[in-house]
């Protein structure tokens, strides 16, 4: 019995190894894609501007953010590129209405939720690491 359970795990994983050889360069090239997307929507029409990646911890895990940030230091649009947090919750970070809040707004603005931006009823943590997020990328453009 253990032979056999044995042989089905050797083949498992020699068929998962298969898939994963001629699958990798295909996945590469649909993140790429994927980046490339995302960034065109996040800087401004004119494509001036710079788009960061920053990643902040929230309640379930890292979230990753992508800020747009046009020449003028101003917040042009925001993306969740990938979260973990609690569906329902947390994860209304992505929803348009508390993302919109972050567009215009530039270093010199506090970013604190529960105060210039409306923190998601329940998800206090998840909405502070957007704004902490959103500082960083902030931070990280001359």
């Amino acid at each position: 019995m253990g032979l056999i359970l044995a042989v089905f795990c050797v083949i498992s994983a020699w068929g998962l190894a298969y898939v994963y050889m001629f699958t990798q360069t295909q996945i590469a090239a649909n993140g790429q894609i994927a980046l490339e997307n995302s960034t065109k929507e996040v800087l401004p029409a004119s494509g001036q501007g710079r788009a960061v990646a920053v990643k902040a911890r929230g309640y379930g895990g890292e979230i990753e953010l992508l800020v747009g940030i046009d020449a003028k230091g101003v917040v042009s649009g925001l993306k969740v590129l990938n979260h973990r947090e609690t569906p329902g919750l947390g994860a209304n970070i992505t929803g348009t209405k508390f993302l919109g809040q972050f567009k215009g707004k530039k270093a010199g603005d506090r970013l604190e939720a529960k105060k210039d931006i409306d923190a998601i009823s329940g998800a206090t943590i998840s909405s502070r690491a957007v704004c902490f997020g959103v500082k960083e990328a902030l931070k990280k453009t001359p």
